[in-house]
């Protein structure tokens, strides 16, 4: 039998995504071995991998980058499952997987690394890594940072200081957990642009590239307040607004919230939410409120972003390759302002994170910058208030002390409904983009199935994220024979 997946595709149009994929990192494939990682992944049933195109060698402590990444100090707690270059936790430094066509960037504000020592060791190993998939008829993404260049792993990020996320006050934002670069830069874009059609040219037998962050994450609440940088600042005034007024806007919003929070925290979550709505906390989701042009502009930048990619992918001769942006889920891709209703021949499918370690303390950090130095107990009210208000817990917590980023022992505290609501609520909102669903493999096993299974439910694709943290005894239990049937199954 013809397998359709490995054939070109000339239509203009791509398969639909894989009902099963695993996320691996090419340093797993240079520690384990190519073809013994490629088993691990058989063995969960999965019939697509998403590797970057990076290598990576290991380094004194103190240098180069924590792996695994620390998400701002919270995820400190979370060591690896799997042993790496002989560790579970160690600093590590990358180089490019591949010597770059430096021509393609020629007057770029922004430049792809050099090749090193490292890079010419493992010259070929992405290229062995796509062979033996393919012998395996397992499909192979890139993934790459959106915004954040050069672009090959999220804790290293060469953005200039002329790039930068700006607060409605002009000034960045210090203490943030991602890199990213403002949407809005043309060299941001021109760069990801000419490095998404280089990877699909360098690589052919990949079927296409996953997108990681095309929007303004909102870890906190300053985040949420992005993006001010004179390029953003650029789209509002050609939309018609006044940018001066719509910062200050911004801002007075945004010290509402913050008053509100601070004076009803001592008398618990529930006051708390109710003095947060009473402050103007649907502004978030507003199109008529005082951050409506602020995200209107987001959306539009991040579109363009997606759109340059598109556009410079089609150009590659051959195989039509599929884009896959990946982003946070509802409501958090409306405050990020991921164009998630604008995807339509853009997007192949969209990438919809259900990070859920992250969740407790995105509410956490939310907190933070909305009580400031409160006592503790204002604090895990605010927490708990904002989990909810986010739609992270089923209910809404009296105490929010146990919202925090779980240990490695430790059951995700979200919510079963809460998962479900967010994959409808992208799946409504992508309208006929598919949607898949990103489950992240840290955690107790049972949990991890857990939420596996509530994603598997939903019908949609299924990708799960990172296998440093798929334990062999996880793979073992996460196979195809352990997902529960669906609930209208005979």
């Amino acid at each position: 039998m013809i397998d359709k997946r490995m054939q070109p595709n000339n239509t203009g149009t791509a398969a639909p995504p894989p009902s099963l994929g695993v996320t691996v990192m090419p340093e797993w494939f240079q520690h384990e071995g190519i073809e013994p990682v490629l088993d691990r992944v058989e063995a969960l049933g999965a019939r697509a991998i998403a590797t970057s195109p990076y290598v990576m060698e290991r380094c004194a402590d103190g240098e180069g980058g924590r792996e695994p990444p620390p998400d701002g100090e919270a995820g400190k707690v979370r060591p690896l499952e799997r042993d790496l270059f002989g560790a579970r936790e160690l600093h590590v430094r990358t180089a490019p997987s591949f010597e770059h066509d430096f021509a393609r960037y020629r007057d770029l504000r922004y430049q792809p690394s050099p090749p090193t020592a490292l890079t010419h060791r493992h010259a070929r190993l992405l290229d062995d890594l796509c062979s033996a998939a393919a012998r395996r008829r397992i499909d192979v993404y890139l993934q790459v940072m959106a915004a954040s260049p050069p672009g090959y792993r999220v804790q290293f990020s060469g953005a200039s200081p002329a790039d930068l996320c700006l607060l409605p006050d002009g000034r960045p934002h210090p203490d943030r957990v991602d890199r990213n670069a403002s949407l809005a830069s043309p060299h941001v874009v021109a760069y990801i642009a000419t490095l998404v059609a280089e990877l699909a040219d360098r690589y052919p037998g990949v079927t296409g590239l996953r997108l990681d962050w095309p929007e303004y994450p909102p870890y906190d609440f300053r985040s949420a307040l992005f993006d001010f940088n004179p390029a953003l600042v650029a789209r509002l005034a050609a939309a018609g607004h006044a940018p001066a007024a719509t910062a200050q806007a911004v801002s007075a919003w945004a010290a509402d919230l913050r008053a509100a929070a601070a004076d009803a925290a001592p008398a618990g979550s529930q006051a708390v939410v109710d003095a947060l709505q009473d402050a103007g906390w649907d502004a978030l989701f507003d199109h008529a409120g005082p951050l409506a042009a602020l995200y209107a502009a987001k959306r539009g930048a991040a579109r363009d972003l997606l759109a340059a990619c598109r556009a410079t992918l089609d150009s590659v001769p051959g195989a039509r390759r599929r884009l896959e942006p990946q982003a946070f889920p509802p409501p958090l891709s409306a405050i990020s302002g991921f164009p998630m209703a604008a995807l339509h021949g853009i997007a192949d499918a969209v990438g919809v994170k259900l990070y859920t370690m992250h969740w407790p303390m995105l509410a956490r950090y939310w907190a933070r910058d909305l009580c400031g130095a409160a006592p503790a107990p204002s604090h895990d009210a605010v927490t708990a208030a904002v989990a909810w208000l986010l739609g992270f817990t089923d209910t809404l917590l009296e105490d929010g002390a146990s919202l925090r980023y779980p240990e490695p022992h430790v059951a995700h505290p979200v919510g079963a409904k809460a998962q479900r609501a967010k994959l409808q609520a992208a799946r409504d909102i992508a309208g006929s983009v598919p949607v898949i669903a990103f489950v992240h493999a840290y955690g107790p096993v049972d949990d991890v199935a857990r939420r596996r299974d509530i994603a598997a439910a939903s019908g949609t694709p299924l990708w799960i994220n990172r296998y440093g943290y798929l334990s062999d005894e996880k793979i073992a239990a996460l196979g195809p024979a352990s997902l529960s049937p669906p609930a209208n199954a005979a």
